[in-house]
């Protein structure tokens, strides 16, 4: 029977810890992410994205990690802030029209706006 891997929740400050701990101690990727539970491609991406001058330091990593997801609402920020783009996008959706329908008429019609789609 396969090890089961934790549902995707991002990493906490105590597993960055341990991941420190386990790379200091020359485990491999594969030994720390059946430590943790969580997979392999996890741990790898989590080092890679947040080592500071190719060596893992947990507080460093906890705080890009942070600041990473602060930012990645910037998108959703835009809609916010400009009163003319939501209303018109709250109109759409009330016309039971789909978000990647919205987008293209935005890129369309408008353009003032600029909005991407994500799949």
């Amino acid at each position: 029977m396969k090890n089961k891997t934790k549902k995707f929740s991002h990493l906490l400050k105590s597993e960055r810890d341990e991941i420190a701990i386990l790379l200091n101690k020359k485990y491999s990727y594969r030994d720390i992410a059946k430590a943790l539970k969580r997979s392999v491609s996890t741990i790898s991406d989590e080092i890679k994205l947040n080592s500071v001058k190719e060596k893992y330091d947990p507080i460093k990593a906890h705080c890009k990690a942070c600041v990473r997801r602060k930012y990645s609402k910037y998108q959703e920020m835009k809609i916010v802030k400009n009163k003319e783009l939501k209303k018109f996008i709250e109109e759409k959706l009330y016309d039971n029209q789909s978000p990647r329908a919205i987008a293209g008429r935005l890129k369309k019609n408008r353009k003032t706006f600029t909005l991407c789609f994500k799949r």
